[in-house]
């Protein structure tokens, strides 16, 4: 009888914590490839570079190396993008965030191979990784 019980309490606890990621295209590993600041002639290419933006639950994880990561709590409502970090906040325009305390981004396309975001900044290219 205790060994059903503790199952039945290990299946329950298990079925209910787990979350459900319901990100759509948005989730998953996006490589941030080209970067056009306001105001600017030309865009930056950072394609052959390792800037990272993952994406699941309401976590972005922007990544350049091992050791180098930063993280986001996001909201994704109709076509925007609302970031808010909640580490540590240095400037982080090598990844398109330039007010890493509230940024909202446009979203101009979302597809599962491409993601264009456009905050009042920059306009930011990633290809899906």
């Amino acid at each position: 009888m205790k060994k059903i019980i503790i199952f039945i309490f290990v299946t329950c606890t298990l079925i209910c914590c787990q979350k459900k990621d319901d990100n759509g295209d948005l989730g998953g590993f996006w490589k941030l490839i080209e970067i056009e600041e306001a105001g600017s002639a030309a865009p930056i290419d950072v394609a052959m570079e390792s800037r990272f933006w993952g994406i699941q639950l309401d976590l972005i994880e922007i990544r350049m190396t091992q050791s180098y990561r930063h993280y986001f709590r996001f909201q994704h409502v109709d076509d925007s993008l609302f970031i808010q970090a909640i580490t540590d906040k240095e400037n982080l325009r090598a990844f398109g965030i330039y007010d890493n305390s509230n940024e909202r981004y446009e979203v101009v396309r979302l597809n599962r191979k491409s993601m264009i975001l456009r905050s009042k900044y920059a306009k930011l290219t990633f290809r899906k990784f």
